[in-house]
């Protein structure tokens, strides 16, 4: 995980191992702070894009395990913040609104935080508001329909900036 630090005035770049990152973050989540960091990767688009937005990560609530959330989880592969596409008992499907096709499944004890807003530059969209709604609920589930939207937005929109 890189970041930027500023010194003197200067900005460098510093590499930090992602589970020293995510510890660190966690435990400021966990002691009730909100806490901000930039997204990367294209996973979540459109509603998060990559270097661009910024993420408000939450303490969990109990309405946070339903589908529609997004979550902070660790995985086998590493950390992800996907939306939750379906819960069946213990087993917890996630899929990135960027991804047609590829999904991923937890457990309750596995999830780490919630996103509760995304900042895109000085637009804050929080959880629960009208914007969120029309991602969460508009957004394309199936996975043709899905793969169309994401190659009109990432040819069109995302390319002017939107």
């Amino acid at each position: 995980m890189a970041g930027l630090i500023e010194k003197d005035g200067k900005q460098s770049t510093m590499t930090v191992d992602s589970d020293v990152f995510f510890h660190e973050i966690l435990a400021r989540v966990n002691s009730g702070k909100r806490v901000k960091i930039r997204a990367k990767g294209s996973s979540m688009l459109p509603l998060v894009r990559s270097t661009k937005d910024v993420i408000f990560l939450s303490a969990l609530t109990p309405d946070s395990l339903q589908e529609g959330r997004l979550l902070l989880v660790r995985i086998p592969r590493g950390y992800v913040l996907h939306r939750v596409e379906h819960i069946e008992g213990r087993r917890i499907t996630l899929r990135g609104d960027g991804n047609p096709y590829q999904r991923e499944r937890c457990t309750p004890d596995q999830v780490l935080a919630e996103a509760t807003a995304v900042q895109r530059g000085k637009h804050l969209i929080e959880l629960g508001s009208r914007l969120w709604w029309r991602y969460e609920h508009l957004w394309p589930k199936n996975d043709l329909i899905r793969r169309i939207c994401l190659a009109l937005y990432r040819r069109t929109l995302l390319r002017w900036g939107l």
